[in-house]
């Protein structure tokens, strides 16, 4: 059965542009929205933009650092933001690798916003001290996710095999609450469920609300990036207990309820439905200048085209779907195919 879910981060978006009476904005995104949901072309909803694929961090469970060759120029990276902006994009998630290692992360955040884009940024953290506040929020920034992934500072330094990096989220969080006009730019918190930290997961929400941010939120751990992801089925239903114990620890939670509760299911490897939007409302661009259709490809390096190919990049083969859509459930996508209805909820 089809179901209605909204994130919450996709609520204040569009909370805040009637706060600011942006009719027009809301104009396009209501007619864009419409039209991926009835499969016409209508071009990105958004994008997501590597910035680069290095990292201070040596995390257990991914390996894009070492695909690191240099970063892009502040021209290309602009080049880029321009395409996303003329291709109709609302939005633009910049990532990473560490985005805030690129050494003018801060004007290509200020040309995406110059040009009308949304801007959010993924990061660990560990790079926004104090002084690089200022200029950050400066820039422009709409929102920014910190990666924090577990509830201790033991699980969470472990997995990212950065000790003091936990701590270092806790004085980011703090530093950016000081610094910020109002709630903006939005601070949320993302948990990546594994088999090692699943068990703390309604304590990381507590934690969200203790230090005050504005979202928590998880994304569970893909077999196709790191081999160790799955939950046998004791460990899945304890995991499922932990996500409702999470829902009442407080308003915080990110995560649709439909999203959310599908998270087990799928860590105990049930594949989600086919059906996925990303072909038609996303676009994934890597350090390279590759487009893919979704962030998952790009993070195979599967299916891309080279930046100055006209069109869209090319949808995800029969194959792809069969190895990767069907065992994908990336937050980023999905919580907006069910925000769509265009996927069937899991049963």
């Amino acid at each position: 059965m089809s179901r209605l879910a909204v994130r919450r981060s996709h609520r204040a978006v569009v909370a805040e542009a009637l706060a600011r009476g942006d009719w027009r904005w809301l104009a396009r995104a209501g007619w864009r929205t419409l039209r991926s949901r009835l499969g016409l072309p209508a071009g990105p909803l958004f994008a997501t933009l590597a910035v680069t694929y290095r990292c201070n961090y040596r995390c257990s469970f991914c390996d894009l650092p070492d695909r690191a060759r240099g970063d892009p120029p502040l021209e290309q990276l602009i080049a880029r933001v321009d395409r996303i902006a003329t291709d109709g994009a609302l939005a633009v998630g910049i990532t990473g690798g560490e985005p805030l290692l690129h050494p003018q992360l801060f004007a290509v955040i200020a040309a995406a916003r110059a040009r009308g884009l949304l801007v959010h940024l993924n990061s660990n953290g560990s790079r926004l001290t104090t002084a690089a506040v200022l200029p950050l929020l400066a820039a422009g920034l709409h929102s920014i996710n910190l990666s924090l992934d577990g509830a201790t500072a033991a699980t969470h330094d472990g997995l990212r095999r950065a000790p003091g990096s936990f701590a270092q989220i806790s004085a980011t969080v703090a530093a950016l609450r000081a610094a910020r006009n109002g709630t903006t730019p939005r601070i949320g918190l993302v948990m990546a469920i594994t088999p090692t930290n699943f068990g703390e997961v309604a304590a990381f929400a507590r934690l969200a609300v203790a230090w005050g941010v504005d979202a928590a939120g998880f994304l569970p751990h893909h077999e196709f990036v790191e081999t160790r992801s799955r939950l046998d089925a004791a460990s899945a239903a304890l995991l499922a207990a932990e996500l409702t114990a999470a829902a009442e620890a407080g308003d915080v939670l990110d995560n649709s309820p439909a999203y959310r509760n599908a998270i087990a299911p799928f860590l105990a490897g049930r594949p989600m439905p086919v059906e996925c939007s990303a072909a038609s409302t996303h676009v994934a661009i890597a350090p390279d200048g590759r487009r893919y259709a979704c962030v998952p490809l790009m993070t195979l390096e599967r299916g891309g085209v080279t930046f100055d190919q006209p069109g869209p990049p090319p949808p995800p083969t029969a194959r792809e779907r069969e190895e990767v859509c069907r065992q994908c459930w990336w937050n980023c996508h999905r919580e907006l195919d069910l925000s769509l209805q265009t996927v069937v909820a899991p049963r």
